[in-house]
C-alpha cells in the first residue's frame, strides 16, 4: 500500500505531474490542428506592486505540444497561467487571434513561511497562422 503525504510539497508535485500528463496527452499541434502553421503568444505581466517580470513571447510550430499553460514568472510562485480555455477554441474554429487578461492563481512566499496570493495580472495575445488553401489548377 502506498502512503501519500498531504504536505504542501506533495500537493505541488501532484499538480505538476497532472500538468505534465495533460501536456503529453494533448499531442502536437500538427496532430490536433493540422492546418496550423504557427502560433505566436505574448504574455505581458503587470504586478500590483514592484517590478514587472519581462514580457514573454512564444512562437509555436506544428511539432510543439498543443498545450498552453505557462509557469508564473515569479520564481517563488506555485501557480501557472492556463490559456488552454482560450487557445483551443480559437484553433478549433480557425480563428486568427484572441487577447485578454488573466490572473495568476498561485501563491508566493511573503518573506517568511506564510504564503500570499500571487494575483499577478497577465495580459495575453494569441495569433494563429494557417497553411494557405491550395487551389487546384486545371
Amino acid at each position: 500500500m502506498r502512503i501519500v503525504s498531504r504536505t504542501t510539497r506533495s500537493l505541488l508535485e501532484q499538480k505538476r505531474e497532472k500538468s505534465l500528463r495533460r501536456r503529453a496527452a494533448a499531442g502536437t499541434l500538427a496532430s490536433a490542428f493540422p492546418k496550423v502553421e504557427q502560433i505566436r503568444l505574448q504574455l505581458q505581466f503587470v504586478p500590483a506592486k514592484g517590478t514587472a517580470p519581462a514580457t514573454q513571447t512564444h512562437a509555436l510550430y506544428p511539432s510543439a505540444q498543443a498545450y498552453f499553460e505557462f509557469a508564473c514568472p515569479h520564481g517563488d510562485c506555485d501557480g501557472s497561467v492556463d490559456l488552454n480555455e482560450v487557445a483551443l477554441p480559437l484553433l478549433r474554429r480557425s480563428g486568427l487571434q484572441a487577447d485578454g487578461t488573466l490572473r495568476c492563481p498561485g501563491s508566493r512566499t511573503a518573506g517568511g513561511a506564510s504564503r500570499q496570493p500571487c494575483n499577478l495580472r497577465v495580459d495575453y495575445w494569441i495569433a494563429a497562422q494557417y497553411q494557405p488553401v491550395s487551389r487546384a489548377t486545371g
